[in-house]
């Protein structure tokens, strides 16, 4: 993965936008991919099944000696069908996300089936999928929990309460020197997060980055990345910031989750219209400002 970044940036950025997008036929297709790559995996799955004993560990070897990731990603015996699988599985390798995408895919393929075997299955593998996440970890139990928990509030409809419940009132938004939330060759750099790739834009937002260090000015210039098509409108802040963080490890940022609360400010200003804090004059200008200075923008051509 941190070869293929490094060899065509453009192309990982623009596989990096899509990886949210990945839904249960993208998992299907993974699945098929892994069959055809490897007969020996779908043999000993079938077998594991059968026997009721699932060892997802020696499934992921047999997948390793099979140079699956290779095939994968290179398509080494020219495949015409290959393109189809690859995009599915950049988007499982999504950093931060992919292991939440393996728990909603496999509640999604429980709810899906009728089969009270496979139900039973299924809900063994959730269970080592968890538990393998904790005991690598890859996510804390407490990590889960408030995912979890998160998944509730969608249902009921109690987003706020859920994120009031994650405020711990004497935390201290303090300036200091933040590594990236997720493991560093994972994470993708601003220059491959941005829709134009432009190295001096990046460069610019970082010389900004020296003198405005304020929760809110980074919450500002995510804004107008969005309004100017450089991110786009549904990337999370936590990957925002993970990029900003990756791309300049010498500035201070701000913490994540300042930012978050930023950036909920902006978007409460106006919350049905297309652009953030636009009754409140001081956001506004400060917003175009970035537009013009940062990001070299016309604010003529902007809608």
């Amino acid at each position: 993965m941190k070869a293929w970044r490094e060899c065509h940036p453009h192309e990982y950025g623009e596989v990096a936008m899509e990886m949210g997008e990945a839904d249960l036929f993208s998992v299907f297709l993974m699945a098929q991919a892994a069959f055809i790559s490897s007969p020996e995996f779908q043999k000993r799955l079938e077998d594991m099944v059968d026997t009721d004993s699932v060892d997802v560990g020696e499934l992921v070897e047999i997948l390793h000696q099979s140079r699956f990731t290779e095939k994968m990603l290179t398509n080494p015996n020219g495949n015409e069908d290959w393109e189809k699988y690859r995009l599915p599985f950049a988007a499982w390798l999504k950093y931060g996300r992919s292991s939440e995408m393996v728990i909603e895919n496999i509640e999604d393929a429980i709810a899906l089936t009728d089969n009270q075997q496979a139900k039973w299955q299924l809900s063994k593998f959730l269970k080592d999928v968890m538990k393998r996440l904790v005991g690598t970890k890859q996510r804390s139990r407490e990590e889960l929990s408030e995912y979890l928990d998160y998944r509730k509030s969608l249902v009921s409809g109690n987003i706020a309460e859920w994120a009031l419940s994650g405020i711990d009132d004497m935390e201290e938004d303090t300036l200091s020197p933040i590594k990236p939330t997720q493991t560093e060759e994972f994470i993708e750099d601003l220059t491959a997060l941005v829709a134009s790739h432009d190295k001096d834009t990046v460069t610019y937002i970082g010389n900004w980055l020296k003198y405005n260090v304020r929760g809110i000015d980074v919450a500002r210039l995510y804004v107008a990345l969005i309004e100017t098509d450089e991110i786009r409108a549904n990337l999370t802040v936590t990957r925002y910031m993970d990029a900003l963080k990756t791309s300049f490890p010498k500035v201070k940022i701000v913490g994540t989750r300042q930012v978050q609360k930023d950036v909920n400010y902006l978007q409460s200003l106006l919350p049905h219209g297309k652009r953030y804090g636009k009754e409140e004059p001081e956001n506004r200008f400060a917003i175009d400002k970035i537009k013009v200075e940062v990001l070299l923008k016309n604010l003529e051509n902007i809608d």
